[in-house]
């Protein structure tokens, strides 16, 4: 199954979905980058203050979440990621199928010396599933996903009306 084989409009909502997978995950590590001593000397032109005592973590956590990313707050992408968890609870390999295939079809293998990208039989063994299964669950998740776009966008004309 090629990447044109799948909608487009289901592409996107899974590349929204992606998107704040990745930013949320980013997230996760927000607190743990610590100061170095260089960035320091840099913020204070090579002169350093004293230390008071109890350091500085009020300034260190606004520091933090100053290098977190925004998450997409614009509602279609809200409703994505929305579709996606549906998704996934109706079934976890479907999801997982959709996910992998539409991030890796087409990134570069890095196991695959020279490779212009993942392999249908590559991105089923990154989602645990033989490339069979994962046509199946493609078609699958898909098929809901087109259900579910359907729907959202009789919604938008029901609003119109």
């Amino acid at each position: 199954m090629a990447s044109e084989n799948i909608r487009a409009d289901v592409i996107n909502v899974v590349d929204r979905y992606i998107a704040v997978s990745l930013v949320k995950e980013l997230n996760k590590d927000a607190g743990w980058r610590s100061e170095h001593m260089l960035g320091r000397m840099a913020d204070y032109l090579g002169q350093l203050p004293h230390s008071q005592g109890g350091g500085n973590s009020n300034g260190a956590m606004i520091h933090q979440l100053s290098m977190m990313f925004a998450e997409p707050d614009d509602p279609h992408t809200k409703w994505a990621c929305a579709a996606m968890d549906l998704l996934k609870l109706k079934s976890e390999r479907n999801h997982d199928a959709l996910f992998g295939y539409v991030l890796l079809r087409n990134r570069p293998d890095p196991l695959v010396e020279g490779s212009e990208c993942h392999t249908a039989a590559a991105i089923g063994r990154a989602v645990e599933m033989s490339r069979s299964a994962l046509y199946k669950n493609l078609a699958a998740a898909e098929e809901f996903l087109i259900k579910l776009i359907d729907m959202y966008e009789m919604g938008g004309l029901l609003k119109a009306a």
